[in-house]
């Protein structure tokens, strides 16, 4: 029995006898009052102390929470307050380290902080001053801290997380409206508070501790910080920059109790269940990994940003990437089976549906801040050594670095591969992040050669990834995403100056079977297969031109039904400029014979600035008598090219020959 029981008076001392210590405290009401001190009966504090330091078995850290929120606001008087504060920072319940609660018990220490503080800083009624109520908080957990500093830190990092999160309202009431009394005084302690937050979070992320309190600590870190500070001079001068980039990875990828790896609960889901938005909010979404999903992965993008480039970060780097992407092949997979592989999945009102995608864009959004945070480390290791790292040997290291980033290039392909069935759900444009780490992802893959060849055709030729067949890939949104985004990179490829004429073929033989629309029917695979063709046949060193007419027959045959005009158009120009500017007129030729005989008017129009010199006025002349004369679209097309597009020989040889 703790000294509260000598304090309470005999009546009091019978009352707790009798009843083993209350489990619950009555709502508090601020237009009542406890018991009169009068009778000797235990007050309302008392009971709220005594179950803080000697709780019964069955009092969780909900219900300790709960008493809290109900109480702490209403103080007023000093004194409560602080016995409030440290029973409660002593209380077995939620800090006993012989059986600590789990991170997801503990982590509504945050937010019910928060909570509380909301609500004292609404309150009208006489308690104690705001100014007051902070300054005795501030003070409790300093002296708290510094007690033990090893022991107590963590302890005050979820209740100062909290209090920071109310300060918006805080400012809202009061900074805002009264400077000169506020303002100042809160500037001050938030100074104060962020000094205390940074000394205990030296003291609270450690190989020794449990990840229970290693995943609290960094979950308040995490929603402390802000983007753009110096992680580790602010916070963490005492901690590896290597341990908390473990530890967060284990909470945001690879614990199987708290990370992003509860989407898998989302295949185990009955789509029709009761009270659906509930359930899955409980099982899934409220998780506090899953909330706060993309303030973790900025703490993540940050340190690996400070990283250094010795071979353990390196290490660290390499081996991070393989987890990310085991975890996104795993969650590939798993969708691929599931009820979410569907091309209008993202589109569905079905409550399940909804969340599902929610969740998974939040996942994108999170994965892509953490590679941005492995590629800027990489951008910024030129100003990271000085300039005169480069005169005393450093050109070797750097040299060393680029190796080092190509293969993570390389590593970080599957994972944009894995994960484009989510892009393709959201679109692509105006998410700067995701186009910084795929370009530059793309530019240092590209300059491995045979390795990024063999790698693209492995991950759309390997039968356990993706199978072609079109009866497969016509009803499969997740295969279907993964061929696209092959595409995309072979595309780019076939604009590279030192690109392998071997490899273009192989690249030709997939593309041209993909763009089959008698076989395969999703727009986006048909526009990337005819994407990737065009720049094959623009880049080519010589022109098949049977492969060029068939290419051509099958581009008409998919106009107007597949492709517009525009994209035609864009098309066939690209081919004839390719065509023309090479020394085989018999190929031209045939390739202007063809378009007149499929009656492809505009762009056969569009092609005339590309004719050569020597054969342009007779197929000039031909195009127009085939047009005729007239105020069709054709005839004002034909004109507007001859008087804007033309350089000046053309130009004198065109009005020369009709006027």
């Amino acid at each position: 029995m703790s000294d509260l029981y000598h304090k309470l008076g005999p009546q009091g001392r019978a009352l707790l006898a009798q009843n083993s210590g209350l489990s619950s405290v009555p709502p508090y009401s601020p237009t009542t009052t406890t018991t009169s001190t009068a009778t000797g009966s235990p007050q309302e504090l008392d009971y709220l102390i005594n179950e803080l330091r000697n709780p019964n078995p069955d009092t969780t850290v909900n219900k300790v929470l709960g008493y809290l929120y109900n109480y702490v606001p209403y103080i007023k008087h000093e004194q409560n307050l602080r016995l409030v504060i440290a029973s409660f920072l002593n209380t077995p319940v939620c800090f006993n380290a012989g059986n600590l609660p789990s991170f997801e018990e503990n982590y509504p220490i945050i937010e019910v902080f928060k909570l509380i503080f909301d609500k004292k800083l609404k309150i009208s009624m006489p308690t104690l001053p705001i100014k007051t109520f902070y300054s005795i908080l501030l003070k409790e957990l300093k002296h708290f801290q510094a007690f033990n500093p090893s022991q107590n830190s963590w302890k005050v990092l979820p209740i100062l997380c909290g209090v920071f999160l109310s300060n918006e309202l805080r400012n809202e009431l009061y900074s805002e409206v009264n400077f000169v009394e506020y303002k100042w005084f809160f500037d001050d302690w938030d100074k104060d508070a962020s000094d205390l937050f940074g000394r205990a979070l030296n003291f609270s992320i450690s190989e020794t501790f449990p990840n229970n309190i290693n995943y609290l600590s960094l979950i308040s870190f995490a929603l402390v910080y802000k983007k753009g500070e110096n992680v580790a001079e602010k916070y963490t001068r005492k901690v590896a920059s290597s341990l908390i980039i473990t530890r967060l990875m284990e909470m945001v990828f690879l614990d199987p109790n708290v990370s992003t790896l509860v989407y898998q609960k989302f295949f185990l889901i009955d789509p029709n269940t009761p009270e659906i938005e509930k359930v899955v909010y409980d099982e899934i979404m409220g998780k506090p990994v899953v909330k706060h999903l993309n303030k973790l992965s900025f703490l993540l993008d940050a340190y690996f940003t400070t990283l250094g480039f010795k071979k353990s970060d390196e290490v660290l780097v390499r081996d991070s990437l393989v987890r990310i992407t085991h975890f996104n092949k795993t969650l590939n997979h798993a969708t691929n089976k599931s009820m979410f592989n569907d091309f209008n999945g993202s589109k569905q009102p079905n409550p399940l549906v909804k969340n599902f995608w929610f969740f998974m864009k939040s996942l994108l959004f999170s994965e892509i801040i953490v590679f941005q945070g492995i590629l800027t480390r990489f951008v910024t290791a030129n100003s990271k050594f000085g300039s005169s790292f480069f005169w005393f040997g450093g050109r070797s290291e750097l040299s060393r670095i680029e190796y080092e980033y190509k293969d993570i290039a390389l590593e970080l392909i599957p994972n944009l591969y894995y994960i484009n069935f989510i892009l393709l759900s959201i679109g692509q444009g105006g998410f700067d992040n995701y186009n910084f780490v795929y370009y530059l992802t793309l530019e240092l893959a590209l300059t491995t050669g045979i390795r990024f060849e063999k790698n693209t055709m492995y991950l759309i030729g390997n039968y356990q990834e993706i199978n072609l067949h079109p009866d497969v890939l016509n009803k499969n949104y997740i295969d279907t995403s993964k061929v696209i985004f092959v595409l995309g990179l072979w595309e780019n490829y076939l604009q590279l100056s030192h690109r392998q004429p071997r490899f273009c073929q192989e690249v030709y033989n997939v593309a041209i079977g993909l763009v089959d629309d008698k076989k395969y029917d999703n727009d986006e695979l048909l526009e990337a297969a005819h994407s990737v063709l065009l720049f094959y046949f623009a880049n080519s060193e010589t022109i098949n031109i049977v492969d060029v007419l068939q290419f051509v027959e099958l581009l008409l045959l998919q106009y107007p039904q597949r492709l517009s005009e525009n994209q035609l158009n864009i098309a066939i120009e690209t081919l004839g400029k390719k065509i023309f500017s090479s020394p085989d007129h018999p190929a031209g030729e045939r390739f202007m014979t063809l378009l007149i005989a499929k009656k492809c008017y505009i762009p056969l129009i569009q092609l005339i600035p590309y004719i050569p010199i020597d054969k342009f006025l007779p197929w000039v002349n031909r195009i127009h008598d085939l047009i005729g004369a007239g105020d069709t679209e054709e005839d004002k097309m034909f004109w507007k090219v001859l008087t804007e597009r033309l350089d000046p020989n053309r130009t004198e040889l065109a009005l020369y020959s009709f006027y």
